[in-house]
């Protein structure tokens, strides 16, 4: 419980750790104190949401006239074209022979096309053009401005100019008086074009009115006196009545498309194809036409989330905005901290609750995703800006600095374990202790298991621990030990216990690779415990040390593994008869000259792995059945030398006489075996059996089972 409470309060202080930097970040960014990297990020989100997400429906009521490369670039020849349909003497054919000239055109060719365009029923003539000097066709133009009270719209620009060190002017650049006498920045025939782009350049919002005050240092207009008005306003107003409260703040507008949503329509149709593409102006009634620069050399393009779009196209988005109050909310400061904060809930409420990693990771991404899909709906369908990305960014830092701290913590925890049962287990063991550890904690509660072991035990011990420098045998008895385990672990087992000198070692009961496997693996170190022995006593004969002799008995059977002990002192380990078995099978090393002996189940598990010969067949003290014991001669695909191979041809019909109870003829050929392994001590032990029998037949059935009087 406390650990698991330490947990949770380290999870919660990476959570404020991750507000208190994320939110922070957000503000000082805001403040303008440091790169944008939060607002980057931001405003690009949400200018996906935009150009991905539910847009503004089409006004048909809006018109894009443009000054394009066609209708700025015409000549004489296309004049002479447009001839055949047109009288040398009609006001369409002498608007295109002004067009023929070069760029700028006399005002002439706009005065010409407002009559033929509110003639025809066209509610107004928006200008994206700024007329700020006198040109020719001034008087055409005012003339027909004036016949046309309130339905032609000019455009008026804001203009910032430094005049000296820290000195800024700014006014208001109106159309000319050439053209409008009582121009001025509030007449109703004149809009502002400006632009005010937001973050990174992007144009998002549309500021309808303004004054000079309020765009150079917030000031708030002054109740009644009269304001600027942008064109989009103006155009706007043209279609009917425009609610629009608070006029002066900059309004988030949901826009109608990218570019070329609203096509352009070349200037010069209006005058070369009227009948054909405008039916005669039938096409324009009741529509409000916007004319205004398009094309590459129009130099009028500015950044929208759609990406580059001419200033007339998001005029138009303005208007239509406007028309269908098509506008966004962004909610206050304040909630951006309130999102960041329940991100780090969120995220820490996640930790604490779901445990398994893969479980935490896809609820993260889709918490995540949701949150995300949440801010998209609010975009489209509450017509509100959620703040997104810092609170998406806080949770995923949070969730992954969390998972990093459980990773790390979980793996230092793992590493230390994994050095502790290192020490008593092999690798692999420790392995799968670590990724089972639900199986392995359910075997302690004690389980039935069918494992290989070994019992090994130093010959002579007692005695030489009396005889020899108590340092010395200790330092001895740890080189050994270390060796031997490194053999055990080597072929994957476990090393159950030490008692004194001996070890016992397990394989099966952790991880079990099969009997027959695991009885393999538990010879090959028995083999390879004999063989490092050797050469451990060679090492100590040459520094003039005792030398060890050990016995080994290997065994397979069923045990019981569980945590065994009591309430204050308890380990993992086996108990059964076939650990009580392995034990004897090493005391009976003694008896039969060999140092490592076999029993009979685990014979039949390795007989294909091993070349065995047969020892004997034994009943142990205080049992009642037999049990056929051998020992190992060398691995199956080791090739014997002639001598052993004989040896053993002549061993096994020795045996099959002794079996048979046949001691005289046995006895001669326990005898002859010796030619080819004089000084082997197990032939020794049944030559003195065959004479003892034959001098002392026993009564009854002869078995062939000897009685072991020892444990």
């Amino acid at each position: 419980m406390r650990l698991f409470r330490s947990r949770r309060l380290v999870h919660a202080l990476i959570g404020v750790i991750v507000f208190v930097a994320v939110a922070g970040l957000y503000r000082l960014e805001n403040a303008g104190r440091t790169a944008p990297l939060l607002n980057d990020l931001e405003f690009g989100f949400r200018d996906t949401l935009t150009a991905t997400g539910r847009q503004n429906p089409v006004d048909n009521r809006l018109v894009f006239l443009a000054l394009d490369n066609a209708s700025r670039s015409l000549s004489d020849l296309d004049l002479k074209t447009f001839s055949r349909d047109l009288s040398p003497d009609s006001p369409e054919y002498h608007a295109l022979a002004l067009m023929t000239v070069p760029f700028p055109w006399s005002r002439e060719v706009y005065a010409l096309l407002c009559d033929r365009l509110l003639a025809a029923g066209a509610r107004a003539v928006i200008f994206d053009i700024v007329f700020d000097s006198s040109r020719p066709g001034d008087d055409a133009f005012q003339d027909v401005i004036r016949r046309f009270p309130d339905r032609i719209v000019l455009g008026m620009d804001f203009k910032s100019e430094t005049i000296g060190p820290g000195r800024e002017a700014t006014s208001w650049t109106i159309p000319n008086t050439s053209i409008i006498p009582d121009s001025s920045e509030d007449h109703s025939a004149v809009g502002f074009v400006t632009f005010w782009p937001g973050f990174n350049g992007v144009i998002r919002s549309a500021q309808y009115q303004a004054t000079l005050e309020q765009l150079k240092g917030g000031i708030p207009p002054q109740e009644g006196r009269p304001a600027p008005s942008s064109l989009d306003l103006r155009a706007a107003m043209k279609l009917g009545p425009v609610n629009l409260s608070q006029p002066f703040r900059p309004r988030l507008v949901r826009f109608t498309g990218p570019p070329g949503t609203y096509p352009p329509v070349p200037l010069y149709q209006v005058f070369a194809y009227w009948q054909g593409n405008f039916g005669n102006g039938e096409a324009l009634r009741d529509k409000v036409v916007l004319v205004g620069p398009a094309g590459t050399i129009a130099h009028d393009e500015h950044g929208t989330p759609f990406g580059m779009m001419p200033g007339p196209e998001i005029h138009l988005n303005m208007i239509n905005a406007l028309l269908h109050h098509a506008f966004l909310r962004e909610l206050p400061p304040w909630t951006g901290d309130v999102l960041i904060a329940l991100a780090v809930v969120a995220a820490w409420l996640l930790t604490i609750l779901l445990k398994k990693t893969w479980l935490r990771g896809v609820a993260f991404v889709l918490l995540g995703a949701a949150f995300l899909f949440s801010v998209k709906l609010a975009y489209d369908y509450g017509n509100t800006v959620v703040l997104g990305i810092p609170p998406f960014l806080a949770f995923g830092v949070a969730g992954l600095v969390s998972f990093v701290y459980d990773f790390t913590h979980e793996t230092l925890e793992k590493l230390r374990i994994r050095r502790t049962l290192e020490a008593y287990v092999s690798k692999d063991v420790v392995r799968e202790v670590l990724d089972n550890p639900a199986s392995y904690l359910s075997k302690l509660g004690g389980q039935r298991e069918k494992v290989a072991l070994i019992v090994t035990d130093l010959r002579g011990f007692t005695t030489m621990s009396e005889e020899m420098d108590s340092h010395q045998l200790v330092a001895q008895l740890n080189e050994y030990l270390s060796l031997m385990v490194d053999d055990i672990f080597s072929q994957r087992g476990s090393v159950d216990k030490f008692i004194g000198d001996a070890i016992l070692a397990v394989w099966g009961h952790v991880k079990s690779e099969g009997s027959a496997k695991d009885a393999t693996l538990a010879i090959e170190a028995a083999l390879l415990m004999r063989e490092s022995l050797r050469r451990l006593n060679a090492d100590w004969q040459s520094r003039d040390l005792k030398t060890f002799q050990m016995g080994i008995g290997v065994n397979f059977g069923e045990v019981i593994f569980g945590n065994i002990g009591s309430s204050r002192k308890m380990e993992p380990t086996v108990i059964g008869d076939a650990v009580n078995v392995a034990s004897r099978l090493e005391g009976l090393t003694k008896d039969y000259g060999r140092d490592l002996l076999v029993g009979e189940a685990a014979a039949d598990l390795v007989k294909d792995a091993f070349r065995l010969q047969f020892v004997d067949k034994v009943t142990m003290k205080g049992k009642t059945k037999p049990l056929r014991i051998y020992s190992v001669v060398s691995r199956s695909e080791e090739a014997l030398e002639p001598q052993m191979a004989a040896y053993l041809e002549a061993y096994d019909l020795a045996q099959a006489s002794y079996s048979a109870g046949n001691f005289k003829e046995a006895g001669a050929l326990f005898e002859n075996c010796r030619q080819y392994w004089p000084e082997d001590s197990l032939l020794q032990t049944y030559l003195q059996r065959c004479a003892a029998f034959q001098a002392h037949p026993s009564e009854g059935v002869w078995t062939g089972v000897h009685v072991a009087e020892h444990k």
